[in-house]
């Protein structure tokens, strides 16, 4: 069964920041002298007063066609060192790549499938003519294995949207088939500027369903019992007759989905090889959140607040300040943050068994926020 590492929350996270990220610059901990902070941090002031993104109320079509090929195919993929995986790549990647088109672009999109089973595409959020949606067997058959399929379409207003299979999806989508859709607005001078725009898909595994390489290139079964893998302090953990599936509160996490995830990423990656948001003091970011998977991920930003500033691909006009949204399956979030606060901070999955690899933690849906100019921050995980 795997270990209540966070029976006590709050306290629990505190000592994984601890361990995770170490006291900067001594070997052997002392307490630290209070740095001298900054009083314009203390209220969300600056933040409050950024103008809101606009609502799109005319596209013109550009003349432009955009056109992308999109390969899918079985392939192994590295959650995280360590942890490989049978999984459906496109073009090689997990996620597949991002599209990103403007208002008013022509669309075309060809889907190559390299499965050994059906499959199709669907344009999670998109304005789209009823025959490209991709679902089978209402707008569509499914495209035969070793075949091609084409959509095409005029891209709609501007905001973040997904793509995924939509044909034995469960199993396809879990497996790593789905991408980010970004559409940019036609007069961009006319929306609010931001010094960073990144992405982040939130992705959830059933590691004990598929045949994983371990660090010592053993296989495992179906049962995924036979795999030693390094937990966060570089020492083997041996998962023989552990129960991969999570164990939370009764209708709640895994529970209410009857899924046993046990392997959370950002963007194809489970902490620590999640990528870090490096950032410079006094940037504005923008960071969209899309959750592909199929539970709930409450989203925890330390040292810093932000607005949500556009839902589903929608400006939200008046935007609500907080350090904690909320993201359901199949929801994005477009939020914003004023870099304003020096230091290493984490931005995490508050459900924490979700910021687990399999029974090791700290893992999962744990995104690093660094501050360039900050001294390396030494850790028992050798990330910096």
């Amino acid at each position: 069964m795997i270990k209540k590492f966070w029976k006590h929350g709050s306290l629990a996270f505190l000592l994984l920041a601890a361990s995770v990220f170490g006291s900067v610059g001594a070997a052997n901990a002392e307490q630290a002298e209070p740095a001298k902070q900054d009083l314009n941090i203390l209220t969300t002031t600056q933040l409050r007063k950024l103008p809101p993104l606009k609502e799109t109320d005319i596209i013109v079509p550009t003349g432009k066609v955009k056109e992308f090929t999109l390969d899918v195919k079985e392939g192994k993929w590295e959650l995280v060192k360590g942890t490989t995986v049978n999984a459906i790549t496109i073009n090689d990647t997990v996620p597949g790549p991002e599209i990103r088109v403007t208002e008013g672009d022509t669309v075309r999109i060809t889907v190559k499938n390299n499965l050994k089973e059906d499959t199709s595409i669907h344009w999670h959020g998109l304005h789209i003519p009823n025959n490209m949606d991709g679902v089978p067997p209402f707008t569509q058959n499914g495209i035969k294995p070793g075949k091609s399929y084409t959509y095409e379409f005029i891209a709609n207003h501007a905001g973040t949207f997904m793509y995924h299979s939509h044909l034995n999806s469960v199993e396809q989508i879990d497996k790593g088939f789905y991408g980010a859709f970004i559409i940019d607005p036609q007069k961009p001078e006319a929306q609010p500027k931001f010094d960073q725009d990144i992405t982040w898909m939130l992705g959830g595994w059933n590691v004990d369903d598929m045949q994983v390489t371990g660090v010592n290139g053993t296989m495992s079964n179906k049962a995924g019992m036979d795999v030693e893998r390094p937990n966060a302090h570089g020492k083997m953990t041996d998962m023989a007759g552990m129960d991969m599936g999570m164990h939370t509160a009764e209708g709640t996490g895994s529970a209410q989905m009857n899924m046993d995830y046990n392997y959370w990423t950002i963007n194809g990656k489970a902490f620590p090889d999640t990528k870090p948001l490096v950032v410079k003091k006094g940037e504005t970011v923008r960071l969209r959140l899309i959750n592909i998977s199929n539970l709930n991920h409450p989203m925890h930003l330390h040292g810093h607040d932000f607005r949500i500033i556009a839902e589903d691909g929608h400006p939200i006009s008046d935007p609500q300040v907080m350090n904690t949204i909320d993201v359901a399956p199949g929801k994005t979030y477009d939020i914003e943050f004023i870099a304003d606060n020096p230091g290493t901070w984490v931005f995490h999955c508050h459900e924490l068994h979700h910021t687990m690899n399999g029974e090791v933690e700290p893992g999962g849906l744990i995104g690093v926020i660094k501050y360039e100019g900050q001294l390396a921050v030494q850790t028992q995980t050798g990330m910096e």
